[in-house]
């Protein structure tokens, strides 16, 4: 199920940074969850892979949204076009670009990266939702923040 909240550059109403050149830009994308949100499996789209780019590299961060014994583990891709999971096309990687350790307290980690799917995400004409799936649940679930800081390139 898609995450109950939005933000701003999901939406529209704040631009994407897009390289102009050889160079690369990050873009933090937050999203404010609730406890449902942080079920087994539920994934929804926290930002955006602009048009003619690719990711270099992604930082998840969160508030403290596990208040039990360590659990939390995130994964990161491009959503599938209902968000209900992470894609598995050859274009998008073929599957997720990694995942987090599990935590239980506020964090920010760069991902234990699926090297081989995140240097294998192909350029696309058109911007593409990236998505985050709770991979293991929280032990005791809190409303909270998720966050990801997204590097990319022209490809």
């Amino acid at each position: 199920m898609p995450f109950a909240a939005t933000n701003d550059q999901i939406t529209g109403r704040r631009p994407i940074r897009v390289p102009a050149g050889a160079e690369v830009v990050s873009e933090r994308f937050t999203v404010n969850v609730t406890t449902g949100d942080l079920a087994l499996n539920s994934t929804g789209v926290i930002g955006i892979l602009p048009a003619g780019c690719v990711p270099v590299d992604v930082i998840v961060d969160a508030t403290d949204v596990d208040s039990g014994a360590a659990a939390l583990v995130l994964q990161v891709g491009i959503a599938n076009a209902a968000a209900t999971d992470l894609s598995t096309a050859a274009a998008d990687g073929g599957a997720n670009w990694g995942a987090t350790t599990a935590a239980n307290t506020a964090f920010t980690q760069r991902l234990g990266f699926n090297a081989q799917a995140l240097v294998s995400v192909r350029k696309a004409d058109v911007d593409r939702p990236l998505g985050i799936k709770v991979a293991t649940a929280p032990t005791t679930p809190v409303a909270g923040t998720l966050g990801v800081t997204l590097l990319y390139r022209a490809a």
